[in-house]
């Protein structure tokens, strides 16, 4: 596994992370027990990765629980974030509700604090439910003033505004979603030149394009993806001739740019797991390569 500066923190966190909304199952699918994802954690540690990131939305609450016991009386190094925003339903971004919710992740995930607390799908709360007078910015200033959070991050997938918060030097680390991969690169476009300006760690959420370049293929191009197929295509047969599988050059690919912080890789399964970090131990796609998918 290989390592990368955190933006303005100096932390060290593993080029792979790992994402906490598919390991401990989902409703649809059918939800696994702790031990699935208590094991896939202990996993990650072996393979070197230092980096986990939850949610309340993940299951209502049931990937931040596991996460706590998997992380419990755990002594080796790493790194925690989670979010707030999604408590109660629908999203609401005020000061009192976000409390609330984050003392609620702090009871599941069973600790005082976390390292990186991050406020979930910013485009739920516009500009005004960010920065306004009694919502959420005020609310997490209070938690690092009080040390119950080290740093404050944002995510979401509304670019512009994204791109225009990160401008006021409030946060040290921003999760891009289905933005930036082999398919789509607009956050390279727009977010990313603010993200490396302000010196702020750049993390891209669903590597895969939610699965559509690993093992969700199939699944949505018929159902979520449609439009994406041609595309696809193309990628699939230009990479036809490298001996590994598009679920490691996808993240290879994306770990050819230098600025990246960490991929966060939503895995269900311990094979999975292993697929992603083995995309670090392979190292970066060369230059050549990746201006060639961004052609394709």
């Amino acid at each position: 596994m290989n390592y990368r500066r955190f933006g303005k923190t100096e932390w060290q966190v593993s080029e792979i992370g790992m994402g906490g909304s598919w390991f401990y199952g989902r409703p649809e699918y059918g939800l696994l027990p702790p031990e699935h994802g208590i094991a896939i954690i202990e996993r990650a540690f072996e393979l070197g990765i230092n980096y986990f990131d939850t949610a309340p939305l993940y299951g209502k609450g049931r990937s931040e629980k596991i996460v706590g016991m998997a992380l419990k009386d755990e002594t080796r190094p790493y790194y925690l974030a989670t979010k707030v925003g999604y408590f109660p339903e629908p999203f609401d971004y005020t000061r009192d509700t976000v409390w609330r919710g984050f003392e609620d992740s702090l009871e599941r995930l069973n600790r005082d604090s976390v390292d990186l607390i991050q406020i979930h799908e910013a485009e739920q709360a516009g500009w005004d439910g960010i920065f306004g007078k009694g919502m959420c910015l005020q609310a997490l200033h209070e938690m690092k003033e009080q040390g119950l959070v080290k740093e404050i991050g944002l995510t979401g997938s509304d670019l512009d505004l994204m791109t225009d918060a990160l401008k006021t030097g409030e946060f040290v680390s921003v999760i891009t979603f289905l933005k930036y991969d082999m398919l789509v690169q607009t956050a390279k476009e727009k977010l990313i030149p603010t993200a490396i300006e302000n010196d702020v760690a750049i993390i891209l959420a669903s590597p895969l394009h939610a699965g559509l370049l690993g093992s969700k293929r199939d699944q949505w191009l018929e159902k979520r993806f449609t439009g994406l197929r041609p595309k696809v295509e193309r990628i699939e047969a230009l990479l036809a001739d490298q001996n590994q599988p598009i679920s490691q050059l996808g993240l290879r690919y994306l770990l050819a740019d230098a600025n990246v912080s960490l991929l966060l890789s939503g895995v269900s399964s311990i094979e999975e797991l292993e697929d992603s970090a083995a995309a670090s131990a392979s190292g970066p796609l060369p230059q050549s390569l990746v201006e060639t998918i961004e052609r394709a």
